[in-house]
């Protein structure tokens, strides 16, 4: 559990309507090294932390809803639907096999050294996540921001998300299932998962909302971060949530 001061970025905007219980997935199954790093380990993981804070059900949403969150927690309400009011997810798709994985060496996976090296890669990209600075309005992106918020320091839970997890992953034939309100947010520059990949999810889901954001790329709730959240209160007004007021 975690208040990491970007996942409170995210948290906070909602704080005068909702509590928000934060797990940060970068650290994910450290304290149970007899567990394969499975998705099904960690949205189990999700369970564990609703019953423990007592709550029947929330609204789920992947680390702002960003791409490998928004996996999860597609699989958690696949799982437990019964405990959810909605879900919020961006940049996300049902699949990842399709748009080229990334395939992290078994090398990787033993090599302390390879902590750093994901962290430096990483940098050298950082700025691809945004839309490009070309775009008509702009403003630019917290390239920092972006690395704090998703550099992985637990390399092995990291190279396993991002690798085997990430090739097996396909929830396609099991989207219809979903019947909780769903938020989907998708940047028109997306590049890593492209826009088709959103396209596909609200396709299949039945009682789905895709909003297009045209001034982002990967990171619609960083570049576009006060429409991004009205956005979602909009959404969460359309929720049966007892006490919530807007």
């Amino acid at each position: 559990l975690s208040m990491h001061k970007k996942t409170e970025a995210w948290c906070g905007p909602f704080a005068d309507i909702s509590r928000g219980l934060v797990s940060d997935m970068r650290g994910r199954g450290a304290s149970d090294k007899h567990r394969p790093y499975t998705h099904a380990r960690w949205f189990d993981d999700v369970e564990e932390l609703r019953q423990w804070a007592k709550d029947e059900k929330f609204v789920m949403t992947g680390g702002g809803s960003m791409s490998h969150g928004g996996f999860l927690t597609l699989e958690y309400a696949l799982a437990y639907q019964q405990h959810l009011y909605g879900i919020v997810v961006s940049d996300s798709a049902a699949q990842m096999s399709h748009w080229g994985t990334i395939n992290m060496t078994k090398a990787a996976l033993t090599d302390p050294r390879y902590q750093m090296d994901l962290i430096a890669g990483f940098g050298s990209i950082a700025a691809l996540y945004a839309a490009p600075p070309e775009v008509k309005g702009h403003a630019g992106v917290d390239i920092d921001a972006v690395l704090s918020a998703s550099a992985m320091p637990f390399y092995k839970t990291g190279n396993a998300a991002m690798g085997d997890c990430l090739s097996r992953y396909d929830v396609r034939d099991r989207l219809q299932d979903i019947k909780v309100l769903a938020f989907i947010a998708v940047g028109r520059h997306e590049w890593i998962i492209p826009v088709q990949g959103s396209e596909k999810l609200a396709e299949k889901m039945p009682r789905s909302r895709l909003v297009m954001y045209e001034m982002s790329g990967h990171l619609p709730g960083m570049e576009e971060k006060t429409r991004f959240q009205e956005d979602v209160r909009e959404f969460l007004k359309t929720l049966d949530v007892p006490g919530l007021k807007l």
